[in-house]
């Protein structure tokens, strides 16, 4: 729980930095700012939301689950470091360097499992020590990044960072509404379908995420060609990146659920086996919500806010009220139906701003056999090259 509360300040609380860098990055007088102001931004923001959610702690203490002050006090410590991450890890992609923010990554994964493992193992592994290599984590990540070049360390320039603070305020709204949209069907199902259904549910959306993995990772390295200068340029680069995502999405699927429906009995039991049927039924909403990605980091360059926050205010309704139909009558294949609805709605919207705005028509979204020749020529080459190597 002192987690949850943590990461859900920093959920609520970034106010939409990330996605005003991405926006101002086209100006190239802004990138140098945006750059060195991404640290102390993110410990000047996470520091004020961290501070919030230890207030809202002092005053629910006693109710709702919530841990001790001082264990909410340390797990909210890594708030202001996390936020520094984010948007750091964000400068980088938009430099075009992701294998810093990889690194940092995996240096923080690593560091942390390693901890973790030798707690364990020398008996130290409690609830306070979990919560304190989760800070930590954050802390080798930012260092990480720092080190290789994600970001630069500089002094700040206020002007802009009130201008990226404005201009993400103006976001935030959809942000905050695509963040309940991932998350509150957990809590709709909780209030609604008993723990047993929550539980199943929970396991469906860790084993469903596994499919957009490959694709959030195209969509990350693709950001630079979506911030040219020329909008025009921008939006066939948009184009082309989410037909290859498509692609990728469809087999990243395919293989998600054909692994999961063979696997979920041997590794979880049969208590779990209905978690198979569910993941069947979110894999196609979450991989399409990855595809998408980039047409929202398109829309976020027109610095319209309608077209940022509308369409996700209205998939979030769309979850909450299917939600409230579906749960009752099919437990948690319901929740999976409405998610993937409201996914897709999310979608259509941004599918149709994009077209209004770019005069590139939604056909230009599909792949063709053209796209999938050259996509299967790169594969084999790559393996080619690989197997060279390996020779070599």
């Amino acid at each position: 729980m002192a987690v949850t509360v943590a990461t859900a300040a920093m959920a609520l609380g970034h106010l939409s930095v990330e996605q005003a860098q991405t926006a101002m990055w086209s100006e190239k007088k802004h990138q140098p700012f945006l750059d060195t102001n991404s640290v102390p931004l993110g410990l000047l923001i996470g520091a004020a939301a961290a501070a919030v959610a230890i207030g809202l702690g002092l005053v629910f203490q006693g109710h709702a689950n919530l841990p001790d002050v001082g264990l909410l006090a340390t797990a909210c410590v890594g708030v202001p470091l996390g936020m520094s991450v984010l948007y750091g890890t964000n400068i980088a992609f938009l430099r075009g360097r992701p294998r810093a923010a990889g690194r940092a990554m995996l240096v923080s994964a690593a560091a942390q499992c390693l901890c973790l493992v030798t707690l364990g193992a020398t008996g130290h592994l409690t609830v306070e020590t979990v919560v304190i290599v989760w800070v930590v984590s954050f802390a080798v990540s930012l260092a990480a990044l720092c080190t290789s070049g994600g970001f630069t360390l500089g002094r700040p320039n206020p002007g802009v960072a009130g201008t990226t603070c404005v201009k993400g305020l103006r976001f935030h709204t959809g942000s905050v509404a695509a963040y309940l949209l991932l998350r509150s069907d957990v809590f709709l199902l909780n209030a609604l379908g008993g723990s047993r259904e929550v539980g199943i549910y929970t396991l469906a959306v860790t084993l469903s995420d596994l499919s957009r993995l490959a694709v959030d990772v195209r969509a990350q390295v693709s950001l630079p060609a979506q911030c040219a200068k020329d909008v025009g340029d921008a939006a066939v680069a948009t184009a082309r990146i989410v037909r290859f995502m498509l692609l990728l999405g469809v087999v990243s699927g395919v293989v998600t659920v054909a692994a999961v429906s063979l696997l979920i009995l041997p590794l979880y039991g049969r208590a779990y086996a209905e978690a198979a049927t569910v993941v069947a039924w979110l894999v196609p909403g979450i991989v399409l919500l990855a595809v998408c990605r980039p047409l929202s980091s398109f829309l976020l360059r027109m610095r319209s806010s309608r077209v940022v926050v509308l369409p996700s205010l209205i998939a979030l309704a769309v979850n909450i009220g299917l939600n409230v139909v579906l749960i009752g009558t099919w437990g948690a294949v319901g929740c999976a139906v409405a998610s993937t609805v409201a996914y897709t709605v999310l979608v259509g919207f941004q599918v149709t701003y994009f077209s209004r705005l770019s005069g590139v028509g939604w056909r230009c979204l599909l792949p063709t056999s053209v796209d999938a020749i050259r996509v299967t020529a790169r594969v084999k080459r790559r393996c080619r090259e690989m197997r060279i190597g390996r020779a070599s």
